[in-house]
């Protein structure tokens, strides 16, 4: 089987988890603050509050805002629901935006579209890699004074502009779970523009709401950590991150050179400003060519190679279905016909070629 994912490894992690259990620091420990300090450092920026997974950034982001029932959110209508979903069990309201058919991200013409008086936040999220025109979306979030929360789960060590994905809005997050580019099989990092003040809460939120005295509570806090352990890992991939965007770029490459000849379908788009670290090979399927994605899934699947669908529009999700979603056209198309391929540093130039090949066969014309 040619799973659709999977972490790869390189030595350090079991060395580093071994010097973390060793420590019987397990929770918290020296590896976070090394983590967080290197984390930092290949971003450029002056601070980083390591979590316990990508939603819980979001959702101690959303805390520290002070976002509350009846604030509204601008969110994308194709991607990662974490943020809708976070919005929801706070009592805040989603507001849904489309996103460009060919990049799969949010634009500043259709956030503009949505923002309303009661718009707290903007979040845009750099899906499967790519990053999203942040100039033009920064632009008019200054000019409408509303703060913007960019979701780069999918994209760490992709650039837009020649700077890192994540370090354009005013707060960024980022996921460390088992798929990711760099894994600690759960984890997230939250990096923000924003003053001391708002660090010093955050990293009280995350912690109960205590900020020196201990079990004592200066907010109502909750626990966001990652533990020690899971900080050796991180700290091991980010120490052999070159390689891993070095082998995701090769096989991005490969795919594109094989399927992009093929009539049919289109793959994912990036513009010039943005040289991506490619999260997952994501192409949008033509059904008068190629059979219903959701049948091109269980083909493959019997030939043992695992692909996924595209994110669920929220269109497409009952806890939506009082939202407004009808404008999503575009969403909603990705959602029904977008399918992304086996993706993984460790993948073979041979095992993509195997997919491609399965892949080609589907043409309706061939079967």
């Amino acid at each position: 089987m040619i799973p659709w994912a999977r972490p790869d490894f390189y030595g350090y992690e079991e060395k580093y988890v071994k010097q973390a259990l060793k420590s019987t620091w397990i929770s918290d420990g020296s590896f976070i603050r090394e983590f967080e300090k290197k984390f930092s450092s290949y971003l450029n920026t002056k601070e980083s509050v390591s979590v316990s997974n990508g939603t819980a950034a979001i959702h101690l982001i959303f805390l520290t805002l002070g976002l509350k029932k009846g604030d509204e959110i601008i969110v994308p209508g194709f991607g990662y629901m974490a943020a809708a979903n976070i919005a929801l069990l706070m009592g805040i309201k989603p507001v849904f935006a489309d996103v460009d058919l060919d990049t799969y991200c949010v634009t500043a013409e259709t956030i503009k579209e949505r923002i309303t008086k009661k718009t707290k936040l903007i979040v845009v999220t750099n899906t499967y890699g790519n990053v999203c025109d942040l100039s033009s979306i920064m632009s008019l979030a200054k000019k409408r004074k509303i703060l913007v929360l960019e979701d780069s789960a999918e994209s760490f060590g992709s650039t837009y502009k020649k700077k890192q994905s994540g370090t354009f809005g005013d707060i960024a997050m980022y996921s460390f779970q088992a798929t990711k580019t760099i894994t600690t099989g759960e984890g997230g990092m939250i990096v923000t523009k924003k003053g001391k003040d708002f660090l010093k809460k955050m990293r009280s939120l995350r912690s109960h709401g205590v900020i020196k005295k201990r079990y004592y509570h200066v907010y109502p806090g909750h626990n966001f950590r990652l533990t020690n352990i899971q900080a050796a890992i991180g700290c091991a991939q980010l120490k052999r991150f070159s390689k891993i965007k070095k082998e995701r770029n090769r096989i991005y490459g490969c795919y594109k050179k094989l399927f992009e000849k093929i009539d049919g379908i289109q793959i994912q788009k990036f513009t010039k400003n943005v040289f991506p670290v490619v999260w997952t090979f994501a192409i949008l399927i033509n059904e008068k060519t190629f059979p219903k994605r959701d049948k091109i899934i269980e083909i493959l699947n019997k030939k043992k190679i695992e692909t996924r669908n595209g994110f669920y529009s929220p269109c497409r999700l009952p806890i939506y279905k009082k939202y407004k979603t009808s404008h999503l056209k575009n969403s909603n198309f990705l959602s029904r016909n977008v399918i992304c391929m086996p993706f993984y540093a460790s993948l073979k130039n041979r095992q993509i070629e195997h997919v491609y090949n399965q892949f080609i066969k589907l043409k309706k014309n061939r079967i």
